[in-house]
């Protein structure tokens, strides 16, 4: 989920980066980093904490250079620590080499394993490093040459940035898992996760980079390579049930677009339901909860104060955290809620015990019955390409039925949204391929 920046020759791309991995911060809260390419001497700036902490007291001014990458952690592989922040940097026989990395290397510890016992040394438990390690190796005439030849030996998710003095290089895996955007600001490109960096950078977007496709900035010119045949494009599509912003676009609509209309379809498969007033889990699942109202008749109201000083709870490092920020977040408006039966609206339901706190905090304001409605399918299995859901012993769909689930967070009732309506709400034509693994426990590609 962490999100990734570059932009190439502007004078101000420190700043610029600065400004796209701001507006990324909703994809990694734990480390934030940018290095630019001053004359071909890589100057890095990276540390623990939100974006607007990390970089204070004069830090940006002194990442002087007109390239630069950028890189915001929420970890997945390897821990919350400084030695895993991004972008790493690496000396090797092609010259300095920075990276900054959106995804998971499913086969990255045989890689490691391997590159051990012919010497390498690692300097983090990221599986970011394997690709650097693996480039070091490659005896290629340049770095795009050799990424080529490398990047084929990784599976599973990513969408890479690479830097050497005087060139940017983007890359996304064969799937599509990991997104990764390509815009333009005048003379310079710009490289984002999300279009939504690309334009409040000031930049228009151009189009998503295509799976197994990698594209070369450098010199005032830009070309594009194909580095590995394309698989059928299997997009994530948690993008749109949760990690993207609203103002993203993401498979040819936006994603406040797709939540609505989702929350319709979720109205649509709970015809009977009489209830007072229609809310959501601040804020991933409000405009769910608006699609829904419009579609159902309900009214909707706000049932919590969002308090917009905590993070997100689901990006948290661990559990308790996860658990703690959620509690602190959001308080139940009494007056709202008294005597109430509540449609609820979250974009999924995980482990079961945010939801359980939810329900018991607005039961407690004096909700007379909450019926719980989840605008994504039941979670049944983990994520191996990115996604910090837990094993399939902590996923509470995979432990339980429906009615125990029901019964263990405390509603009145409980629905998940179909695959079917999901697929449907996020995207058309060939821009419907997502993965879905989560939801069925089937993948495409052998870990």
């Amino acid at each position: 989920m962490c999100g990734i920046f570059a932009v190439t020759d502007n004078k101000d791309a420190a700043r610029l980066a600065y400004v796209g991995l701001f507006t990324l911060q909703h994809r990694g809260q734990e480390s934030a980093g940018i290095v630019t390419d001053d004359h071909g001497a890589l100057l890095a700036h990276i540390g623990m904490g939100l974006v607007s902490e990390v970089f204070g007291n004069g830090s940006l001014e002194k990442l002087t250079g007109r390239n630069a990458i950028g890189h915001i952690r929420y970890s997945t592989t390897g821990s919350s620590h400084i030695k895993n922040a991004q972008p790493l940097v690496l000396n090797s026989c092609l010259g300095n080499v920075a990276v900054a990395h959106n995804g998971n290397i499913t086969n990255a510890d045989r890689i490691k394993a391997r590159l051990q016992q012919d010497g390498a040394i690692f300097q983090s438990s990221s599986d970011s490093e394997v690709i650097l390690h693996l480039a070091a190796r490659h005896k290629g005439r340049n770095l795009e040459d050799t990424l080529a030849a490398n990047l084929p030996k990784l599976a599973g998710a990513y969408a890479f940035l690479f830097m050497t003095p005087g060139k940017v290089i983007g890359a996304r895996d064969p799937y599509g898992y990991r997104p990764l955007v390509l815009g333009r600001l005048g003379r310079s490109y710009i490289l984002a996760s999300e279009t939504c960096a690309i334009e409040v950078a000031g930049g228009s977007v151009v189009r998503e980079l295509e799976p197994g496709e990698m594209v070369v900035i450098g010199g005032g010119r830009i070309r594009f390579r194909r580095f590995a045949p394309a698989a059928r494009f299997t997009r994530c599509i948690f993008e749109q049930v949760y990690f993207a912003r609203p103002d993203s676009v993401v498979a040819g609509r936006s994603v406040q677009t797709a939540r609505y209309e989702t929350g319709a379809r979720l109205a649509g498969e709970l015809k009977d339901v009489k209830a007072d007033l229609v809310s959501g889990v601040p804020d991933s699942g409000t405009v769910y909860a608006l699609g829904y109202a419009k579609a159902s008749g309900i009214p909707y109201q706000t049932a919590f104060m969002r308090n917009h000083y905590t993070g997100r709870s689901f990006i948290q490092p661990d559990q308790k955290l996860r658990e703690f920020t959620a509690h602190l977040k959001l308080a139940p408006i009494s007056d709202v809620i008294k005597g109430k039966t509540i449609v609820l609206i979250d974009d999924s339901l995980v482990r079961g015990t945010t939801s359980r706190k939810i329900v018991k905090n607005l039961k407690r304001a004096g909700a007379k019955k909450i019926i719980m409605a989840i605008a994504s399918p039941a979670i049944v299995s983990p994520c191996y390409f990115g996604i910090d859901t837990p094993t399939k012993g902590e996923l509470i769909a995979n432990q339980l039925s429906l009615e125990k689930i029901r019964r263990f967070i405390g509603a009145d009732a409980l629905h998940y949204l179909s695959l079917e309506s999901l697929v449907a709400a996020c995207g058309e034509g060939r821009d419907r391929n997502f993965c879905v693994s989560c939801f069925t426990g089937k993948y495409m590609e052998k870990l």
